[in-house]
């Protein structure tokens, strides 16, 4: 009997052990703040990736991978509005899915390279602030247990900001492919902290080969540059812009007309010039049910057509001219690394603040756009904000919408198949709201979230501008270079 007993004992002890043993694994892994930043994003995008999408952008961008499957030539034959990257992405991915005939694993396919651009807005986030703190923390001396706790402390909240953001889960789900931008804007960041100039090159024309915005920083930053960083700088450049070079070879008029034609967009969105339309249109906006429909400037005023880029020149040159004022002595004396992570995150996203404010067609996933400057400060305000205007006016953009009856059939017919979930929670409370409310009602809640928009993004563009200015060092004796 006794020897029953310590048999069983043993096997039980055996059984904890192996159990132990195969526990210990996902447990030490879940410790990892990486890894569990990674199974939250993941986590929270999982419905938005596999049930949904926005039926404008991604059934066009089903469209042209298609078309360019069946031999059309891109920007030649097919009016696209991209940058070659975004539709090259979309190509492969779509060409690799086999199951073509399940919208959901053509949702899968398609959205998976910006699902993984997020985690790397991620992990580039916890990089970049456990960089920060261990050049706090340490002038050759070992980390400390409490300064280890820290800085993971520091990741994970960071990481947070990225994994929670709901403009970026939004944008990310519904089929865009800004993430990859708000990815390559990060990496330069992580790459000016380090001084490298390749890397910050390299990731700038990336971003400018999947928008044509990814190079706007780039004034802000090649001053704090020395004659050594000239040829891995450009050769950044020429390896980044990769992408656009068969297209320049092979259709230049036809791509560079695509790329001219990508600042004529409709005033829409969050952008002021948009607040003004709808005061001019008296509370009425405009309907846009497809892509030809963003480009269609007919009934805008003069002063909207024409007046948001000399703005944008004059608010971008007027804080640039102040900058390089104040920071002469400073880049021309010091490296780019020794300078403040606040001071290199604001180089390069206020170039993107002045844009957002300033352009005529900024929609809604530009509250993704500054995730990576929310994370980097720990702005939780902001981050509140951004998350109630992706709320407020998706909600309003939807609802309105609705008073169109053919926009908003094809938009249900696109987005949520009849039954569906989706058209069940949303679709039919949207249509009796329609039914029992006027349109203008939702116009001015669309007004007013681009009011909340304007005024809380220019107090972030005038503080940031500030502590810039103000935040100059002291000037110091000039370096032979």
């Amino acid at each position: 009997m006794a020897s029953e007993i310590d048999d069983t004992t043993a096997e039980l002890h055996k059984f904890n052990h192996f159990w132990n043993v195969i526990s210990d694994g996902p447990r030490k892994l879940w410790m990892k703040p990486e890894a569990r930043i990674i199974f939250l994003l993941l986590l929270a995008r999982f419905v938005f990736v596999v049930f949904t999408h926005w039926g404008m952008d991604f059934d066009f961008y089903i469209e042209i991978s298609e078309r360019i499957f069946n031999g059309e030539q891109l920007y030649v034959d097919i009016d696209s509005t991209h940058m070659p990257l975004v539709d090259l992405i979309y190509l492969a991915m779509y060409t690799i899915c086999p199951w073509k005939g399940s919208i959901v694993a053509v949702r899968i396919f398609l959205k998976f390279p910006f699902l993984l651009s997020d985690i790397g807005i991620a992990l580039a986030v916890m990089k970049i602030i456990e960089f920060e703190c261990k050049k706090e923390f340490t002038e050759n001396n070992e980390l400390t247990t409490e300064q280890l706790a820290s800085i993971r402390k520091a990741k994970l909240i960071a990481g947070y900001f990225v994994a929670f953001s709901l403009p970026l889960i939004f944008q990310t789900g519904g089929g865009r492919y800004d993430s990859l931008l708000i990815f390559c804007f990060t990496m330069v960041v992580y790459y000016l902290q380090r001084k490298n100039w390749f890397g910050v090159a390299f990731f700038a024309a990336l971003g400018t080969s999947v928008k044509y915005i990814g190079i706007i920083f780039l004034p802000f930053v090649i001053f704090w540059m020395r004659k050594e960083d000239f040829k891995p700088f450009i050769f950044g450049l020429l390896l980044g812009f990769l992408p656009i070079y068969p297209f320049l070879i092979i259709c230049p008029e036809a791509f560079i007309r695509t790329i001219i034609n990508r600042s004529s967009h409709i005033a829409y969105g969050f952008a002021l010039w948009h607040a003004i339309y709808i005061i001019w249109n008296n509370f009425s906006i405009k309907y846009v049910g497809d892509i030809e429909a963003t480009y269609d400037t007919s009934d805008e005023p003069w002063f909207v057509k024409d007046l948001y880029m000399p703005v944008f020149i004059a608010v971008y040159s007027l804080i640039f001219v102040f900058y390089v004022i104040k920071w002469w002595k400073t880049m021309r004396s010091e490296s780019i690394d020794q300078q403040s992570l606040s001071t290199i995150t604001s180089l390069v996203f206020i170039p993107l603040l002045i844009f957002s404010l300033t352009f005529k067609a900024i929609n809604i996933q530009v509250l993704a756009w500054f995730i990576p400057y929310i994370a980097l400060h720990k702005k939780l305000d902001l981050a509140l904000e951004y998350t109630f205007l992706t709320l407020i006016n998706g909600a309003g953009l939807i609802i309105y919408g609705a008073y169109d009856p053919i926009s908003f059939a094809k938009l249900i017919a696109l987005a949520a198949g009849e039954g569906s979930l989706f058209n069940i929670i949303l679709i039919q409370p949207i249509i009796y709201i329609q039914e029992h409310t006027s349109e203008k009602i939702w116009a001015t809640v669309i007004f007013i979230s681009i009011i909340w928009f304007l005024v809380r993004t220019l107090a972030e563009l005038l503080l940031c501008s500030k502590e810039l200015l103000s935040n100059a060092p002291k000037l110091k004796p000039t370096l032979s270079l």
